[in-house]
């Protein structure tokens, strides 16, 4: 765009970003599983029979905004903020010049601003995880044990480490069926949100066990993911 004299800003995010985080990124922690290729764009986990494969992937790829507050010298005037300057401000209950809760209409009663629904504080923003998919192929037989879990955990000078489930670790609906082809096995986050604290690492784990009288192949999992920057 044009050079102006502000910003732009957008309150809901953008949806239909997709990120592939593929078997090289992830970590057998109990070091069983081969990473392996079996031709040209086929890189895998590898499992033998029986094997009990713990794969773990630091999602470093998903860029965090953390929460930003207005500041006179980028944003509107003051507006007469409880705190007596642009908002939102680290003052509790101040806000942007429309304080208009996010949505799309028709709008539900708790979104109205004329009943008094207002939004104080900053837009969370960044990225947020809406949904993973798994990409896997059981071979031979069902696999005995398919789970996953989905964590974030946040860093505080001298403070142990805070860990939130974002998807508790668990079967989660996964199917453990086997299918010559890889199969793609969709686990929706069920209440997603902007990642925005400071010192924030997530962590994707997969647990995967083959059958004794068959094999797996892990290809990676898909992050289907909203995103809102500015």
């Amino acid at each position: 765009m044009s050079h102006t004299d502000g910003k732009w800003t957008q309150a809901l995010p953008s949806s239909g970003l997709q990120l592939f985080v593929g078997a090289s990124e992830f970590v057998d922690v109990a070091g069983v599983a081969t990473l392996a290729s079996a031709g040209a764009g086929k890189l895998t986990l590898n499992l033998g029979a029986g094997a009990a494969g713990t794969f773990f992937a630091n999602l470093a790829a998903l860029q965090r905004r953390l929460l930003t507050y207005a500041d006179a010298n980028l944003d509107q005037q003051q507006f007469g903020t409880a705190a007596s300057v642009p908002g939102p401000s680290a003052v509790a209950g101040t806000s942007g010049p429309s304080n208009f809760l996010p949505g799309y209409p028709p709008l539900t009663q708790a979104n109205m601003a004329t009943l008094g629904h207002m939004q104080n504080g900053p837009t969370p923003k960044g990225v947020q995880i809406s949904s993973v998919e798994l990409v896997t192929a059981i071979l031979t037989a069902d696999a005995t044990v398919y789970t996953m879990g989905l964590t974030k955990t946040v860093f505080v000078d001298k403070v142990a480490p805070a860990v939130t489930n974002i998807v508790a670790l668990g079967n989660n609906g996964l199917v453990k069926t086997f299918n010559a082809q890889p199969t793609r096995q969709k686990i929706t986050v069920v209440t997603p949100a902007m990642i925005t604290d400071d010192g924030a690492e997530v962590i994707l784990n997969v647990n995967l066990t083959a059958n004794a009288g068959g094999t797996a192949v892990f290809y990676g999992a898909i992050l289907n993911l909203s995103y809102n920057f500015n």
